[in-house]
Formats: structure tokens, C-alpha cells, sequence
């Protein structure tokens, strides 16, 4: 073993060591997170003007933990988002989101402007998205057969979207709306941006953790 890595994670905390290895493929991500009652998540990127796709189409933070019966207040920014949430096994990790939308050159890591926000192409076909454990969280159909993301049977919440409205986001001078959820139950959520381009091909996703 190089001895320039014993020296070097001698000198790591234990968290730290944690995080270079890496998640247990079990492991259960609700534990061990610091948590508030209320929290609050950019729904897109704060600031304006936005930078370009994908990086306006953001959750910031993309994951919070909160106790049981607290809230997370959705706070909206850029045009054109809904939200649906739905819960998902606590060993959920964000590139097993990932690796069900769209890929391009760069994998589960970061979502690839280049090929996938083609005018909509990409957004057009159908997706299935499973979570840590296999099972179906979303069951995206082909466009215009589903326009939204937000028909799966296994929904908690959503708001905006067809039929209806997407949810006003901010500008430089108004302020976006605002969408407060009580989450009832501990587990791990999965909150997603129902606006197919935002989802699909930006991954505008994250996790709300409850214990």
C-alpha cells in the first residue's frame, strides 16, 4: 500500500475518510444528517440573470433533512417549474436518479447540455426512473401522451403543471412563488421538477430526508 495514503488518512477524521470512499450500497441516507424543523430550497437558481442550462435548472441545496412533521418551503426561481415529490428507499443516491434521464457524454455525474437539450428531443422519449432499490418511482410516456412529469400512481405531491399552471418563478424585480410541504412521515423523498426539459435533461431533481 502507498505508504503517502496511510500518512494521509491517518490524518483524516473518520467522517472524512467516509466520504472518500463512498455510500454503502445499503446504506441509509436518512441517518446521521444533521435536522431542522422548517427548511427552505431554491427551486432554481437563485440569482439573476440565470446562468444557461443546465445550471439554472438547480435544487439549492439539493438535499435537506428535517424531523418528522417539519417542512420544506420550495422557494421558485426562473420561469416555467412544478414540483412533484415521492418517496423513495433510503439507500437512494442521486446518480441512481441520474443514470434513468438523460445521459450524453458525461454519465451519472453531471447532466451533458450538448446532447440532450436538442429541442426537446431528448425530453420526448419515455424514461423510467427506479430508485436505490429497483423499484419504479416514475413512469414517464412518450410526449404529448404525458406532458407532465407527473402521472406516476406513486406520487405524494404536485403542484403547477398541466392542467393548471407552472408555477411563477422569480426575476430581478418579483419575487417567484413559494410552495410549503409537511412531510408527515420519516423516509427518504425524491423532489423532482415536473417540467420535462427541467427534469430530463437538466436533472433538476433532489431528496428531502425525514426522521
Amino acid at each position: 500500500m502507498d505508504t503517502r495514503l496511510v500518512a494521509l488518512t491517518t490524518m483524516m477524521p473518520p467522517l472524512a475518510i467516509t466520504l472518500l470512499m463512498g455510500a454503502a450500497p445499503n446504506q441509509d441516507l436518512t441517518e446521521g444528517k444533521p435536522a431542522v424543523q422548517d427548511a427552505v430550497v431554491d427551486f432554481g437558481h437563485p440569482v439573476h440573470p440565470q446562468p444557461p442550462a443546465p445550471a439554472h435548472h438547480t435544487l439549492y441545496p439539493d438535499e435537506v433533512t428535517i424531523v418528522k412533521g417539519g417542512t420544506v418551503t420550495f422557494a421558485m426561481h426562473g420561469p416555467g417549474h412544478g414540483i412533484a415529490i415521492y418517496p423513495v428507499s433510503k439507500n437512494t443516491t442521486r446518480a441512481h436518479i441520474a443514470e434513468d434521464l438523460c445521459q450524453g457524454n458525461f454519465g451519472s455525474e453531471t447532466p451533458d447540455p450538448t446532447i440532450c437539450n436538442v429541442a426537446n428531443a431528448t425530453a420526448a422519449q419515455p424514461y423510467t426512473i427506479t430508485d436505490g432499490n429497483g423499484k419504479v418511482v416514475i413512469d414517464i410516456l412518450e410526449f404529448p401522451t404525458q406532458r407532465q412529469v407527473d402521472s406516476t400512481p406513486g406520487q405524494l405531491f404536485s403542484a403547477g403543471g398541466l392542467p393548471g399552471v407552472l408555477l411563477i418563478g422569480s426575476t430581478a424585480t418579483t419575487r417567484g412563488s413559494q410552495v410549503r410541504y409537511r412531510f408527515a412521515e420519516d423516509g427518504r423523498y425524491l423532489v423532482v421538477c415536473i417540467n420535462r426539459v427541467h427534469a430530463i435533461n437538466d436533472w433538476m431533481f433532489g431528496f428531502v430526508n425525514v426522521v
